[in-house]
């Protein structure tokens, strides 16, 4: 469900001599080639597609996160879920990063302050030495870890397997970072129990998925000045809708989900597709494979 490259439809051809390629043009082409597909590339119209497919087998999708697609019912048809996990984690890394930077930094209130005229100067946070947690340590957590350590931070890193321990850590926590995927077990995770124990010099910044922050409760922290301040690139509304309370408050940094910045031609998940769909007709172990069950 995308216009492939001359080079990279050969690549495909190679990779699997006896395919017919398709491409879908519009929604309503979509609807109609999927009913015979075996496989399918793509996000654009693959959620309003899925229920004409008759006999689908395997989607690669070209997002890492993959709520969108888990979240429509007929995801529970019988067919295989892969992932463009780990082709963004640098730039996504690097963007939380920025955003740290700027937190830390008072970027966001100097460019307010300037605009008023007002010449003045604010207290700053180091990263160095700070206590950095990070809820999810995939491959974008592992990439902002090792990032922030090398700026001389204390990571700690968070996955399922450490079950509530990491909760003893919140009192002492400057940066705590969410990269977590939007599941049935992580929504609104990080609601008041976690923010209550957050320390107020603290900064809370998120680039996972929206869905796992209670952004009531964050606005609440902010307001009673019981958070120093939060930069989210992702928010369970997208995009954020013009009237939203976090707009007017000004320790709330924001950016319109583009940690993944745009892409252009050759797309980075074109070799993983062409070596995934080789796979698939070989009958080999695909990359990337989703568990539908856990939700990533």
């Amino acid at each position: 469900m995308y216009s492939p490259r001359l080079e990279h439809l050969a690549e495909l051809q190679k990779q699997a001599p006896l395919a017919t390629l398709q491409i879908a043009l519009n929604e309503l082409d979509a609807k109609e080639k999927i009913r015979i597909a075996d496989v399918v590339l793509g996000n654009r119209y693959l959620i309003q597609s899925l229920p004409f497919a008759k006999k689908l087998r395997w989607v690669q999708s070209n997002s890492a996160g993959m709520d969108l697609i888990l979240s429509s019912p007929f995801a529970k048809l019988p067919f295989v879920l892969t992932s463009a996990r780990g082709l963004y984690t640098p730039e996504i890394a690097e963007h939380a990063i920025s955003l740290a930077f700027a937190l830390a930094r008072s970027l966001h209130l100097y460019r307010d302050d300037q605009k008023k005229g007002i010449w003045n100067r604010l207290p700053l946070t180091q990263i160095s030495g700070a206590n950095c947690l990070l809820l999810g340590y995939g491959s974008i957590g592992q990439a902002i870890g090792k990032r922030l350590a090398a700026l001389g931070a204390h990571v700690f890193g968070v996955s399922k397997k450490d079950g509530d321990t990491w909760k003893e850590l919140l009192p002492n926590t400057h940066f705590l970072f969410s990269t977590l995927p939007l599941t049935p077990l992580t929504h609104h995770l990080i609601s008041h129990p976690i923010f209550d124990r957050l320390p107020p010099h603290a900064f809370f910044i998120s680039v996972g998925r929206g869905g796992v922050v209670d952004e009531q409760a964050l606005l609440e922290k902010i307001r009673s000045f019981k958070l120093q301040g939060a930069a989210l690139d992702v928010f369970e509304e997208e995009p954020l809708p013009p009237h939203h309370p976090f707009w007017a408050e000004e320790r709330i940094l924001l950016t319109p989900h583009v940690s993944r910045s745009p892409e252009s031609t050759p797309n980075r998940w074109e070799p993983l597709f062409a070596e995934n769909l080789g796979r698939f007709y070989r009958e080999e172990p695909l990359l990337n494979l989703v568990d539908k069950e856990a939700g990533y």
